[in-house]
């Protein structure tokens, strides 16, 4: 018989080896050590992975480029302290009691269709994550089948949007208490989305078939706007109230983003009579990236530029995808992380020379250059302005 310890390792082995089976652009690669890392931090139970992030994409100059692994993961949230823990444990079960009262008091007040057989509404509360999902089984007397309501509180981030899932076309309807909610339509099939004035997102669906615990459907639901809108409106819907700890590491989430002109600026400074274009900028909860290709004549490379707030900064050879990093002393004594050395990426060799360096206040700015080859170019950056480019102090805010 495998043990737990043994059948962990398996599966973390396993998860690590998709990395290879599938295309990956070269500068995703910035990610990709993280990806792992977390993986196999999640299978083995040594860390904890939040649900989705929402992801704003700016493109700028050449023609963009995103794929699944574009954007850097967020570290793992520090661990709660017992009286916190406790303390969120009671919260979670009040949301989990007045979620089930709310859906009855504007849907079922009689009481003869909900179901709650898939578990509690269950809250998420890692920092830049924070949401709350549950779903609802609905059931009508005399029909063999069974309907789902599937309901989402998002304190952070945009949510889904009306129509993403369901392929509805939505439509905007004014909110007695302020703004439009979205609302669409098909057969059976609704859903709903609407912005509170406090800012939180509610998102709500409704489907005659609950694929998970029915292989037949109800029909006749009979959800309305008017129920579907009140809902969304009900000054009790809110995520609970977040602890001190947690407030003070959502506010930590919010390091100053550099703006795209000092990246660009200081690139040109540091690297002068060379041209900059812009390929893509992702930033995800406390992350930031930027890629950029660089050109002076013959010369080019790609330069991936971040800053990573406190607490989702990584390690030198997660954040650049390296196997190693030394420690470098600067004369002002300021203290880096570097790499440099030829690589292969995606079986395309690749000359690597990157560095990552820890501000005052935790954040991290990392930076890493990709020259094609197995040497360094001439005329390439020097370990100088490497090093210079990452401890920037117009980067430090």
């Amino acid at each position: 018989m495998i043990d737990e310890k043994e059948l962990a390792d398996r599966l973390a082995d396993a998860a690590s080896a998709q990395d290879n089976l599938l295309p990956r652009a070269l500068s995703d690669d910035l990610a990709a050590g993280r990806h792992r890392l977390r993986r196999h931090r999640l299978l083995t139970g040594t860390g904890v992975i939040g649900g989705a992030a929402a992801v704003a994409v700016l493109v700028v100059g050449m023609t963009s480029w995103l794929t699944p692994n574009a954007s850097p993961l967020p570290a793992d949230p520090p661990v709660a302290g017992l009286s916190q823990a406790v303390d969120v444990k009671a919260q979670d079960a009040a949301f989990n009691a007045t979620m089930r009262n709310l859906l009855a008091k504007h849907f079922d007040p009689n009481r003869q269709h909900l179901t709650y057989e898939s578990g509690p509404f269950e809250v998420n509360h890692q920092p830049g994550q924070r949401e709350a999902t549950g779903r609802a089984g609905w059931k009508i007397a005399g029909q063999r089948g069974e309907g789902e309501l599937s309901v989402s509180v998002y304190g952070s981030g945009t949510g889904k949007d009306c129509g993403q899932y369901e392929g509805l076309k939505c439509h905007s309807v004014p909110m007695s208490i302020g703004g439009s909610a979205q609302i669409g339509r098909l057969g059976e099939r609704v859903e709903l989305k609407y912005q509170q004035p406090d800012g939180e997102i509610v998102y709500l669906s409704a489907r005659p078939l609950f694929a998970n615990n029915s292989a037949s459907g109800v029909h006749g639901m009979g959800l309305t706007d008017a129920e579907l809108m009140s809902f969304a409106a009900d000054p009790q819907l809110n995520l609970p109230p977040m602890t001190a700890e947690e407030a003070a590491e959502e506010e930590a989430l919010k390091a100053p983003v550099p703006d795209l002109r000092e990246v660009v600026g200081e690139l040109e400074a540091v690297l002068p009579g060379g041209t900059v274009d812009v390929h893509h900028i992702d930033e995800v909860n406390g992350n930031y990236v930027v890629a950029l290709d660089w050109k002076k004549g013959p010369l080019a490379a790609t330069i991936e530029f971040g800053v990573d707030a406190k607490l989702r900064a990584s390690t030198c050879v997660d954040q650049l995808s390296v196997p190693e990093c030394t420690t470098e002393n600067l004369p002002d004594g300021k203290t880096v992380q570097y790499h440099e050395g030829a690589r292969s990426y995606q079986e395309v060799p690749k000359y690597v020379m990157g560095a990552t360096y820890t501000q005052p206040d935790g954040d991290l700015v990392s930076v890493r250059f990709l020259y094609p080859g197995k040497t360094l170019p001439a005329g390439a950056a020097t370990k100088e302005q490497v090093l210079e480019l990452v401890t920037d102090p117009v980067f430090d805010k």
